[in-house]
C-alpha cells in the first residue's frame, strides 16, 4: 500500500468544525462592523475581497483603460456601493457572493456606457487593450485582444453571462445569483452569446483556428 493512501492518525490541533465556527464568527463580526460604519471593518472587507472584485471586473471587461473608466476606479465603485448598501445584507457568509453581484452590475453599467459611445465599440490601434499575462506568447495575447474585440459587440447581459461562464468558469447557478435572474435566463444568455461569438470569431484571423479547433465550439 502506498504511504500517501494511509489515513491520517494524528489529530489536527484545529478540528474542521472549530475552524468553521471561528470563520463564521469572524464574518459575523465583520458584518456588524460594516453595518455601524467602522473604518477598520471597511478596510478589512476591502483587504479580503478586492482581488476577487478586480478579477470579476477584469473577466467581464478586460483590463483596458478607456476614456472615463479604469479597473481600479471600478473596484472602488463596487466597494462604495457595498458600504452604502450593507444594511441590505442579512447573512455574513454571503458577503463574497453579494460583492460579486455588485461587481456584475457595475460591469454591466460600464458596458452600456461604452455602447453609448459608438467610437468605443471597436478598439482602434491607438487604444491598445492592456491584458493580463504580459509575458504570454504573442499569439495568446493577440487572441485575448481579439476575444474582447468580439465580445464587445455582445449585448451587455449576454456578455456578462458569457464571460463569467467561459473566462471566469463560474457555475451557472452562481452567475444567475450574481445577475439576479433565473437559471433558465442565464442558460439562454450564455447560449445566445456563444452562438453570436462563434459566428464572429470564425471570421477573425486570431480566433478562427482556435474556434474551429476547440471541441467546445464544434
Amino acid at each position: 500500500m502506498k504511504p500517501w493512501s494511509m489515513p491520517a492518525v494524528v489529530s489536527s490541533p484545529h478540528p474542521p468544525h472549530l475552524k468553521l465556527v471561528t470563520e463564521q464568527s469572524a464574518a459575523g463580526e465583520l458584518l456588524r462592523g460594516l453595518r455601524v460604519g467602522r473604518p477598520e471593518a471597511e478596510r478589512r472587507l476591502f483587504e479580503l475581497h478586492h482581488r476577487h472584485v478586480e478579477r470579476i471586473l477584469t473577466r467581464v471587461l478586460g483590463t483596458a483603460s478607456k476614456q472615463g473608466e479604469d479597473i481600479d476606479d471600478l473596484v472602488q465603485e463596487v466597494f462604495i456601493r457595498a458600504f452604502d448598501r450593507v444594511a441590505q445584507l442579512r447573512e455574513a457568509d454571503a458577503l463574497k457572493a453579494w460583492l460579486t453581484s455588485i461587481a456584475v452590475f457595475v460591469a454591466r453599467e460600464t458596458i452600456r456606457k461604452r455602447k453609448r459611445r459608438s467610437w468605443l465599440t471597436l478598439l482602434t490601434p491607438d487604444q491598445p487593450l492592456e491584458l493580463e499575462a504580459p509575458n504570454a506568447d504573442p499569439e495568446v495575447r493577440d487572441a485575448m485582444r481579439a476575444f474582447y474585440q468580439v465580445v464587445e459587440r455582445l449585448d451587455a447581459d449576454e456578455r456578462v453571462a458569457f464571460t463569467l461562464r467561459l473566462v471566469e468558469g463560474m457555475e451557472l447557478k452562481a452567475i444567475a445569483d450574481a445577475c439576479g435572474v433565473s437559471l433558465a435566463t442565464v442558460k439562454r444568455r450564455v447560449k445566445t452569446a456563444e452562438t453570436k461569438f462563434v459566428k464572429q470569431a470564425k471570421r477573425h484571423p486570431a480566433l478562427a483556428d482556435w474556434v474551429k479547433g476547440g471541441s467546445r465550439w464544434n
